[in-house]
């Protein structure tokens, strides 16, 4: 075989193995997501496009469309059609049950339903409180929802807590390594604590003296 024949082999070869990487890997991606199910005090964001009105500038339908809470019975309720039973659903499975739910009210609709957590953050950011998130989402989007941490903020002392029990005590380390919520285990309901940095204090002053000191002394040897 010639050498333009074994090039054209191996680039033959090389684009069947791209070629099945595209097909396979975003399978397995989707196959994943099917094993994520809601629960109660989860929430879903609900968007509903007609994308045979794109040309008209309305494809979105801005007054369905919004964030709903899961329910403590594993319900939620969203306009025109009440109450849907959502706990143990996955997106895909819950997105076909409320296209068939509105078709009667909606021409033809485009249903994508997002899985959402509610974490609450505390402590030295600029925003305190509860926030709906995606669990496919990091902690810096958490982070930046909240406007991000104050100036004291301690973000190496960053730990997760559920029902008082701290659950994970090094959160940067897991989040600088491009784990997502749901990777680390963050659930609805888990806060988030971001310590602030302790105050300049008496001993603060006392070890930076003594560090002054120690430096002083260190120039007036070498200068002897």
């Amino acid at each position: 075989m010639t050498k333009q024949g074994c090039l054209n082999k191996r680039l033959s070869f090389l684009f069947i193995q791209i070629l099945l990487i595209g097909v396979f890997f975003p399978m397995a991606v989707y196959g994943q997501s099917l094993l994520t199910s809601f629960k109660p005090g989860d929430a879903i964001r609900l968007q509903i496009w007609q994308p045979w009105r794109i040309s008209e500038g309305k494809a979105e339908i801005l007054g369905l469309n919004g964030d709903y809470a899961v329910n403590s019975q594993g319900y939620t309720t969203l306009p025109l059609i009440g109450e849907i039973k959502t706990i143990g659903l996955n997106r895909q499975t819950l997105a076909a049950r409320l296209k068939e739910k509105y078709s009667p009210f909606i021409k033809d609709p485009f249903i994508m339903v997002t899985p959402l957590i509610r974490v609450t953050l505390q402590g030295a950011v600029n925003r305190p409180g509860a926030y709906l998130i995606p669990p496919t989402s990091s902690l810096w989007e958490l982070v930046g929802m909240a406007n991000g941490p104050s100036g004291n903020a301690n973000l190496e002392k960053m730990q997760s807590e559920r029902g008082g029990r701290i659950v994970n005590k090094n959160l940067l380390r897991s989040f600088e390594k491009g784990y997502s919520l749901q990777e680390i285990g963050v659930l609805s309901g888990d806060q988030i604590l971001v310590p602030a940095r302790r105050s300049f204090g008496y001993r603060d002053a006392l070890s930076l003296a003594t560090f002054g000191m120690s430096v002083a002394l260190f120039y007036l040897r070498v200068n002897q």
